[in-house]
């Protein structure tokens, strides 16, 4: 997993190089901005745990910005990468405090997918499948605890998206998409008896964008 997360790093520096950036307004593609609701859960060996203490799914929302760029010869492959800022958060009991507490994290959301757009004889109308990395950098939140309180969910993570795409009238897409975690997502913490915690964050996704050509 950890070359994985390295080789997604890397492919996001090369994305944002000066080289890169000085070649957008060359780039033959459509831009699109949108947002929707984003749902946060957990899965693996210690999620288990986690929920017996309390832990729930967070709530949350996001918006961004897709460029979907005709990179094959193959009509209706794009590529279509992005970036997204996402906000999650819910008051609940935890552990063995009968207080509730408000447990909220941000992230820099960065997605890469390889998409494909069936044909259709509606020129307005479109569907289209989509897959790919995504790389998630935690930006702010006491989710992102130093270890001390359990669950720590660790700042950095990646994980690999499924979805869909439906365009009305050629300018509003409705999107939806599951995203699964590829790395582990807690902080151990073996003086607390929390070691090798093996968990993933998975998110669901649901949306609208509108598109500029």
């Amino acid at each position: 997993m950890k070359k994985v997360l390295l080789t997604l790093v890397g492919a996001c520096m090369l994305l944002a190089s000066p080289k890169a950036s000085g070649q957008i307004s060359n780039i033959d593609g459509v831009w699109s901005f949108g947002g929707g609701f984003s749902m946060l859960n957990l899965s693996g060996e210690s999620a288990k745990k986690a929920k017996d203490l309390g832990f729930q799914p967070l709530p949350g929302f996001y918006f961004g910005v897709m460029l979907d760029y005709p990179f094959s010869a193959i009509e209706g492959f794009t590529l279509e990468p992005g970036l997204n800022i996402v906000h999650y958060g819910k008051s609940f009991t935890f552990g063995k405090s009968d207080k509730n507490k408000s447990y909220h994290c941000n992230y820099f959301n960065i997605p890469v997918n390889l998409k494909y757009t069936f044909p259709s004889g509606d020129a307005g109308f479109g569907l289209a499948l989509f897959t790919g990395p995504r790389l998630n950098l935690g930006v702010g939140g006491n989710s992102f605890s130093t270890g001390q309180t359990y669950p720590s969910i660790r700042p950095l993570d990646a994980q690999w998206g499924v979805g869909a795409g439906i365009t009305i009238a050629d300018a509003i897409v409705l999107r939806g998409e599951y995203d699964f975690g590829i790395t582990k997502c807690l902080k151990n913490n073996k003086d607390l008896g929390y070691d090798d915690e093996i968990a993933y964050r998975n998110t669901f996704n649901i949306g609208v964008s509108f598109l500029f050509k």
